[in-house]
């Protein structure tokens, strides 16, 4: 029973020294794919605190770039938040 108990320390021992790390990983693997989320024109508004037509005004101007889809218009996060000004 000693033995377990040793190995079962070792390998909690293991796995707590990488846990802090781990959780960095999956962080910013989080930030990323949010960054690169796909939102609406009114979500942009919302995010830049601003109304759509501003943000559909950045759009037309080639201030903010969006991916259209027929009449949908989606801009991506990370580009908004590198053009917040």
């Amino acid at each position: 029973m000693s033995l377990t108990l040793d190995i079962a320390g070792d390998v909690r021992a293991a796995v707590a020294s990488v846990v802090p790390d781990l959780r960095a990983a999956v962080v910013e693997a989080v930030r990323a794919a949010m960054a690169d989320r796909l939102i609406t024109v009114k979500e942009a508004a919302g995010v830049a605190g601003c109304s759509t037509e501003a943000i559909r005004k950045r759009i037309a101007r080639g201030a903010l770039p969006a991916i259209r889809n027929g009449r949908t218009v989606r801009v991506r996060m990370s580009d908004l938040l590198g053009n917040a000004g």
